[in-house]
């Protein structure tokens, strides 16, 4: 499988113990406006003194599968 680097558009869902590092991230091909409708979408359905949900760019370790469709491998840096 492909890997590359890139800086593209997460949905990165932190928690209490994660601290500076998301917990778990999602590519998101379509921009910022899918990226805010999908963080909406999540905020109803958590705690929101637990869970904090961001949108923004990230330099990332982008992998390819077999089907073709791009994967978040390893967030190398912020940048927001």
């Amino acid at each position: 499988m492909e890997m590359v680097t890139k800086i593209v558009v997460a949905l990165c869902m932190f928690t209490a113990s994660s601290g500076e590092y998301p917990e778990e991230h999602l590519y998101v091909e379509d921009g910022y406006g899918k990226c805010l409708e999908m963080k909406r979408k999540a905020e109803r359905n958590v705690n929101p003194e637990r869970i904090r949900f961001v949108c923004g760019e990230v330099e990332a370790l982008m992998e390819t599968d077999q089907t073709g469709k791009e994967h978040i491998n390893k967030i190398i840096m912020s940048k927001g």
